[in-house]
């Protein structure tokens, strides 16, 4: 199913140390979506990250867990197997960028998770051009 409103991706950051190169993140995100096939527009792919001001892993402050946590939203009309495949297509893009250009992960744990929302049929986007 091809729709042009669709997908965004919000990540959170538990420490901003973690990513030094977001824009090499985020691109590689949605090229990673891109290749799936599943979407009309490359405009239609958007993702964004957010370091939160307060974060605690655990019970202790001990700055060895760490975690990237991305938010995928999709409109619905997609079975099971295809949201699992781009879920996994996002925390492979997520954990090879780390792998690939993160010198500050810390040495503890890194969890890395994506949780897929399929979004109401109530959603509302207009479109809004100005000259």
């Amino acid at each position: 199913i091809k729709d042009n409103t669709m997908p965004n991706v919000i990540i959170e950051v538990s420490h901003d140390h973690l990513i030094s190169q977001p824009d090499n993140l985020l691109a590689r995100i949605n090229d990673a979506l891109w290749q799936s096939g599943n979407f009309k527009l490359q405009s239609d792919i958007k993702s964004r990250i957010y370091y939160p001001n307060h974060v605690l892993v655990g019970l202790s402050d001990s700055g060895d867990e760490a975690f990237v946590m991305a938010h995928f939203y999709l409109m619905p009309g997609r079975d099971d197997a295809t949201i699992q495949s781009l879920a996994q297509r996002i925390a492979d893009a997520i954990k090879a960028h780390l792998q690939e250009f993160e010198s500050e992960v810390p040495v503890g744990s890194l969890q890395i998770c994506v949780n897929s929302t399929t979004l109401s049929a109530n959603y509302v986007k207009q479109y809004v051009e100005f000259k």
